[in-house]
C-alpha cells in the first residue's frame, strides 16, 4: 500500500513552518529571562512592601521590591507576545518601544527617580541592566542585524 501525503488523501494543504527572524528569537529569549526574573523576584522579596524601597537584592546586586517584579513580568510577557504573535516588522517596533522605556528608565534611574521600584539612585546595578536592556532591544529592534546578515550573505 502506497503512503498518500494529507494533501492526496484528505485535500488538506500542509504550510511550511514560518521562519523566525533573529529580532523574534532575541524577544522570545529577553522575554523569557524576565518573566522568569520577575517569578524569582517574588521569592526573594515576598508580598509584603509592594512599592517601599527595601534591601531585597537578587544575586547580591539588583535591588527588588515586589511592584518591580510585577514590571519586570509585565514587560517579559509583552516580548514574548511579540516573539508569538506579531509580524517581524511589529516584533521590530515593539523593540523599539520597549527599548526606548528602558532607555527612559536608565536616566531616571541614574538620577534616583525610581525608588518606587526599589533602585537607588547613581551607579547601581539596577541602573546598568536597564542600560543594557535598553540598548539589546534598540539594537535588534532598528533591524541593523537582520540588514548586516543580509549584505553578508549576499556577498558570499
Amino acid at each position: 500500500m502506497a503512503f498518500a501525503s494529507p494533501e492526496d488523501k484528505f485535500g488538506i494543504k500542509l504550510r511550511s513552518r514560518p521562519t523566525r527572524t533573529l529580532e523574534q528569537n532575541f524577544s522570545m529569549i529577553a522575554g523569557s529571562v524576565y518573566v522568569v526574573g520577575g517569578i524569582i523576584g517574588f521569592f526573594i522579596t515576598g508580598f509584603g512592601n509592594m512599592t517601599e524601597m527595601t534591601n531585597h537584592a537578587m544575586l547580591g546586586v539588583f535591588m527588588l521590591n515586589p511592584y518591580h517584579n510585577i514590571v519586570h513580568i509585565a514587560i517579559g510577557s509583552l516580548w514574548l507576545l511579540g516573539a508569538f504573535a506579531l509580524t517581524p516588522a511589529g516584533n521590530e517596533g515593539l523593540n523599539l518601544a520597549i527599548g526606548g522605556v528602558y532607555a527612559l528608565a536608565t536616566v531616571i534611574g541614574f538620577l534616583g527617580y525610581l525608588s518606587l521600584l526599589s533602585i537607588p539612585s547613581g551607579l547601581a546595578g539596577d541602573n546598568w541592566l536597564h542600560l543594557v536592556s535598553a540598548l539589546a532591544p534598540l539594537i535588534f529592534g532598528s533591524g541593523l542585524l537582520s540588514a548586516m546578515g543580509g549584505r553578508q550573505a549576499a556577498t558570499a
